[in-house]
């Protein structure tokens, strides 16, 4: 009998969580249901694009167009940017994690991860490496449960516990970020020595950072801006990355994809919940950046 009781009690304890887990995976169902906007987001996985460049791939009207970019709006995957007279059009990889996460657990996932390089490594044999890449352009824009201050504060404060692998060399240990306009954010490394990823280039407390460095682009440089506003009950995170130089096509794929678990993830996991899953997992790093 305690062995029933039990089960159920764990069985109604998931119901309210795959319920939640329902209702926030529906729109994301709709808005990949038509072929079109699927086609659309295959576009924009390439590069970000104009409305113009995505309306001259299809034969319907534009209106039409920037139509099913509405629903994938409100589906959240995709951002758009205005820059100058143009708007340009992203997609935004977080909520297709959501969907990967309903059925995969994290130790699937890695050896699913393992397999597809595998494959890829192997399908490339006898075809050029593309090794530049110019430019690295990504936009997300996140809702995190929380006000301005808190997550600006888990983003600069407690940077070791967002930030980790893959996004740091095999040697880093831990992290810090001097919190102040020309700051460093460095990695550091058992034998004392260290690296430095990037550098403070814009700070406004609990609205605005940038960072400006390699972040291992090789030889390239990019700028991170995090954009914090107050929206509804949380804080819209809007962030942008954009990067230029010469870097190994991997390199500039594997980042891209980076920065929505770095951001996506992570950073939202630890202002929501304090959740660590960054390079520090037991509480924040007492170092201070490499002088």
């Amino acid at each position: 009998m305690t062995g029933a009781i039990l089960e159920r009690a764990r069985y109604l304890a998931t119901v309210p969580m795959e319920r939640g887990l329902e209702e926030e995976t529906a729109p994301l169902w709709r808005a990949l249901a038509d072929p079109t906007r699927r086609r659309i987001l295959d576009l924009l996985r390439e590069r970000p694009l104009i409305t113009g460049e995505i309306a001259a791939r299809f034969p319907i009207s534009r209106i039409a167009v920037m139509r099913h970019l509405e629903v994938l709006a409100e589906a959240g995957l995709v951002t758009s940017r205005k820059r100058g007279r143009e708007r340009w059009h992203y997609l935004n990889a977080v909520p297709l994690q959501k969907l990967h996460w309903r059925w995969a657990d994290p130790d699937g996932a890695g050896f699913a991860s393992s397999l597809l390089r595998l494959q890829d490594t192997v399908e490339a044999e006898g075809r050029h490496m593309e090794p530049i890449r110019p430019t690295i352009d990504v936009a997300l824009d996140i809702e995190i449960a929380g006000t301005p201050a808190v997550v600006f504060a888990a983003l600069t404060k407690d940077i070791g516990g967002w930030w980790g692998h893959p996004s740091v060399t095999a040697r880093a240990t831990s992290l810090a970020l001097d919190p102040r306009l020309g700051g460093l954010f460095t990695e550091r490394w058992d034998n004392g020595g260290g690296l430095v990823i990037a550098s403070v280039t814009g700070w406004a407390p609990d609205e605005h950072l940038a960072l400006t460095g390699s972040f291992h682009l090789g030889v390239g440089i990019g700028v991170a801006s995090f954009d914090l506003a107050e929206s509804g009950a949380g804080t819209l995170l809007r962030f942008s990355f954009r990067a230029i130089g010469v870097v190994d096509a991997a390199v500039a794929e594997g980042l891209s994809r980076g920065w929505a678990e770095l951001v996506g993830t992570r950073l939202k996991a630890l202002a929501e919940t304090g959740t660590r899953l960054g390079i520090d997992p037991d509480k924040p790093p007492t170092i201070r950046s490499i002088k």
